[in-house]
């Protein structure tokens, strides 16, 4: 089994990394982290607890993300993420890429 996986968005500018994480047991995360290619830059830091189901490209800058949050795997979010402006869009709403953690669970990332 592959654990950890890559693919390329935004016209080669954007890195998904992907790597499967035991979360209990028999309870597999997809954990995802997005960077920038070019500089090297994490725009999203590996979330271990944040599930990828979904990810499509919009156009060349906007990112389509739909993700769950364990242990409560049962509520489904979707954002639009730009990594050029660090920012996202989440229910009309937009938000600094800074606050995509602390947006969801409501606690500051350590």
């Amino acid at each position: 089994m592959e654990y950890k996986q890559e693919k390329i968005f935004c016209k080669g500018k954007v890195k998904l990394i992907t790597e499967l994480n035991e979360f209990r047991m028999s309870l597999w995360i997809n954990g995802f982290v997005l960077d920038n290619v070019l500089t090297g830059e994490e725009i999203i830091p590996v979330i271990s607890i944040f599930n990828l189901d979904d990810i499509e490209e919009i156009d060349e800058e906007i990112l389509k993300i739909k993700f769950r949050i364990y242990p409560d795997g049962l509520q489904y979010y979707v954002v639009e993420v730009n990594p050029f402006l660090k920012n996202f869009v989440h229910e009309d709403k937009m938000y600094s890429i800074d606050n995509f953690f602390k947006t969801f669970t409501g606690e500051e990332w350590k």
